[in-house]
């Protein structure tokens, strides 16, 4: 269930130079924070222009809208300074990962499928109208190899999980990243692009009762 709301819940604001990045300053404004029923929350934190999760047998969402913006490669640095061990991304109550990033785009009924239409009066009556149709998510965790791609087993065609980083890259290191979005939906969805709405950062740790902790920060959009 928690994936389900994650599918919905989606980040990013402000402009630098040209591209759109993802304001991280004390107290995170403009940030709002999704937790789950007997699930303890994980604990968010800005620390010197980063974002800190911990995670102690927990599971929570940060997210924040997105402005009007046609940008399409993301770019961010993060890091896993504890993590949690492998699961299997694509199996449900089992999932836990030391961080994700998930990007949110706008509904169009026009390319959505018939399943996603049919699942769409769920998703708005759980996350409103303006909740995201269709989402991916970069994945630092799992047990499928580095640049894996996978169906949510939570969101089904409409969310797709990738696998950026796993339990062996190094902790206690920054590492960047920088994906191209548009062409990726292309990939996956075989059409252009519809704006996006939200994106969200995650951490779960409550399926393998263990404790993670990571930052993430210049989370921005920009040009080719």
């Amino acid at each position: 269930m928690k994936q389900i709301i994650l599918a919905t819940a989606l980040v990013f604001t402000a402009t630098h130079a040209n591209a759109s990045c993802v304001p991280i300053a004390p107290g995170l404004p403009g940030w709002e924070r999704l937790d789950f029923k007997s699930i303890p929350p994980n604990t968010w934190a800005e620390e010197n222009g980063a974002l800190s999760v911990m995670s102690n047998s927990g599971a929570s969402i940060l997210y924040t809208n997105a402005p009007s913006s046609d940008q399409p490669v993301l770019t961010w640095r993060w890091r896993i300074d504890q993590s949690v061990p492998a699961t299997d991304l694509t199996r449900k109550g089992g999932d836990d990962r030391s961080m994700a990033l998930t990007v949110g785009f706008a509904y169009d009924p026009s390319t959505a499928s018939m399943g996603e239409r049919v699942k769409r009066v769920v998703v708005e009556s759980i996350a409103g109208a303006d909740a995201p149709g269709r989402v991916i998510e970069f994945v630092w965790g799992g047990n499928q190899p580095r640049g894996s791609k996978a169906q949510s087993p939570y969101s089904g065609s409409s969310g797709q999980i990738i696998t950026l980083r796993t339990t062996a890259d190094p902790v206690g290191q920054w590492q960047t990243e920088s994906v191209d979005i548009a062409a990726l939906y292309r990939e996956i969805w075989g059409s252009a692009p519809p704006p996006v709405t939200r994106v969200a950062l995650s951490a779960d740790s409550d399926d393998t009762k263990t404790v993670s902790a990571a930052r993430i920060a210049d989370l921005c959009f920009g040009g080719r």
